[in-house]
């Protein structure tokens, strides 16, 4: 059985509204944009608007060590769907869990924080098709996370950065894949909960 695994430097800890500590689900390997506005603030928000998983661009790529010649990876329209449900529940249920202080809606509207999250792309750590790799992780997410006022769409957080997918060693499987993104989608919402509840009265 082939081990795969990526070395990276620890990119420290960030006082981001969406990325999880490296022990939670997968640490941070790089950080492109980490802005926080300085005159409209994350305090006082009580009700939430998850948008759906922005997916429209998402490119997936090979790792540095697969031939780029070798390399496909087709997704199903159906497969984006279910990841853009298990998205929403998770980060819901992150951000939810043992706590009523935050209403999650389905609309902008006036004293609502609006989350926005593409990911970029997707750097899977084995071929799709080698059944016999074990990778500690499925790869690793190039995401972009902003925090906005949705009445007035004013920026208030602004984050871009890899992160990699769990943190475990696992075979190379869809099912493993899928739980490996449960898990960081949830991890996000509890950030955003303790970045919340870290605010300000």
């Amino acid at each position: 059985m082939k081990n795969i695994m990526l070395t990276t430097l620890a990119a420290g800890v960030l006082s981001l509204g969406l990325a999880s500590q490296p022990a939670l689900a997968g640490e941070i390997l790089s950080v492109d944009k980490n802005f926080a506005s300085p005159i409209v603030k994350l305090k006082g928000y009580k009700k939430v608007y998850i948008h759906d998983l922005d997916l429209s661009h998402t490119k997936i790529i090979s790792p540095p060590w697969i031939e780029k010649d070798s390399f496909h990876w087709q997704v199903k329209d159906s497969n984006k769907a279910h990841l853009q449900e298990r998205f929403k529940k998770a980060i819901i249920n992150g951000l939810t869990e043992n706590n009523g202080k935050y209403k999650i809606v389905e609309k902008d509207g006036k004293g609502v924080l609006a989350v926005d999250v593409e990911i970029i792309s997707f750097m899977p750590y084995a071929l799709k098709e080698d059944k016999d790799a074990r990778t500690k992780g499925s790869g690793e997410f190039h995401i972009s996370v902003q925090l906005r006022d949705s009445a007035t769409g004013s920026l208030i957080h602004i984050f871009e950065g890899t992160q990699a997918i769990g943190d475990d060693y696992q075979p190379n499987t869809e099912m493993a894949r899928a739980k490996d993104a449960k898990h960081l989608f949830k991890d996000w919402g509890k950030a955003l909960r303790k970045k919340l509840d870290a605010q300000p009265k």
